[in-house]
């Protein structure tokens, strides 16, 4: 794999939206910065916390409105993905980076704030998402039988040495199976019952409460559409598509240092292919431009807002910097950073554009690993 030459053809591909306006916005929505751009606005962390919490309450008054004012059914294909979106935001980025102390200066204020927000979405408590994913999925554990997101992947049956033919109608039924979602479901509210800490079973008791007399007072069937629906099977769908791509999931090889394993398992999910050539003709220009603009409607733009919101898009950026606060600039922070090695002659980022082709070559990665020895009673969770 020649990391150089990939650098290159990402920057191409990058550079080729110059000849498009807004590129400010096209840097957001490719997850990919202009080389050499260095002024750039410093986002605060606040930004996302907002940003996050008004597309959830947007989607959900949005769909609530569709469906007790007799609105056009199609409006809620925007409503409902505003509310998976900004519930996705919330667990993925504002979360995940709490559990880091990396929105808030005080420890105490970003604990407060997960505790609140992973009730309301009813995912893993702080304590014990900050144990697995700060001291284990961050640490030693990655690329080990003990990193629960390997250990969830390989149980949901990805595993290494499958075809990746086989690998991919897997995980096409997960998506679609009952199975699938009550057990993930049922994890989600277990942990918030049943092995958390008196005060979030408390928090959670109260939260259920308020969510029955929500559904009376909306009716069961818009509480359904609007808010059980998409905050329960089209969350987990986006989870799962989200997890399966974040990292090759693959051991870690014997000599490998740990810091090593995070580098070489872990890439960029750009959205995004180059433009169309200028110099095609009228007709092929034209076929050229339909495709590209229902490619970015259809995929790219679907998959930044369900599956690499915020910094996710540039999350290999992230588990080589940690807790860095400056995570709401990951993408400006990551290309200075690709900038920096290149000009020194080395190159260890690994871009690839296209949510598909990450899902493709991760599961080509799984596919060609050595079978482990035994992924029975692996300790697994889904958030």
């Amino acid at each position: 794999m020649n990391l150089k030459h990939d650098s290159y053809i990402s920057a191409c591909t990058r550079e080729s939206y110059r000849r498009l306006p807004f590129q400010r916005f096209w840097s957001w929505f490719t997850g990919k910065e202009l080389a050499g751009v260095t002024s750039t606005r410093s986002i605060s962390t606040l930004e996302p916390v907002v940003c996050s919490l008004a597309l959830l309450l947007a989607g959900v008054c949005g769909s609530v409105l569709v469906l007790s004012c007799s609105l056009h059914i199609g409006w809620l294909v925007v409503t409902i993905t505003s509310t998976v979106s900004g519930a996705r935001y919330i667990v993925a980025t504002i979360i995940h980076h709490g559990v880091h102390h990396a929105v808030f200066r005080s420890r105490r204020a970003n604990q407060i704030m997960c505790e609140i927000l992973s009730t309301v979405l009813i995912v893993q408590p702080f304590d014990s998402y900050r144990k697995f994913h700060v001291h284990e999925h961050h640490g030693r554990a990655f690329s080990t039988m003990d990193d629960q997101d390997l250990a969830a992947i390989y149980t949901l049956g990805l595993t290494p040495g499958t075809p990746v033919a086989t690998l991919k109608l897997r995980l096409a039924w997960q998506c679609i199976s009952p199975l699938f979602h009550v057990r993930f479901l049922w994890g989600r509210v277990k942990c918030n019952l049943l092995s958390a800490p008196a005060y979030r079973v408390a928090m959670t008791v109260v939260w259920f409460a308020a969510l029955i007399a929500l559904a009376n007072a909306l009716s069961w069937p818009v509480f359904a559409v609007s808010i059980a629906l998409p905050l329960t099977t089209l969350y987990q769908i986006c989870s799962l598509l989200h997890l399966i791509t974040e990292h090759a999931w693959v051991l870690r090889v014997a000599g490998q240092s740990v810091r090593d394993s995070h580098i070489d398992n872990s890439h960029a999910r750009f959205c995004g292919r180059m433009l169309p050539s200028p110099q095609l003709t009228a007709a092929a220009s034209l076929y050229a431009w339909t495709t590209w603009t229902l490619e970015h409607l259809l995929i790219h733009l679907p998959a930044r807002l369900l599956i690499v919101q915020g910094s996710l898009i540039a999350h290999d950026w992230h588990h080589r910097s940690g807790a860095d606060r400056r995570w709401p600039n990951a993408i400006q922070q990551r290309e200075a950073d690709v900038q920096k090695e290149l000009a020194n002659g080395a190159c260890t980022y690994r871009d690839i554009w296209g949510v598909h082709h990450a899902l493709h070559e991760v599961l080509q990665r799984i596919s060609d690993a050595p079978a482990p020895e035994a992924t029975e009673r692996l300790r697994y969770r889904l958030n």
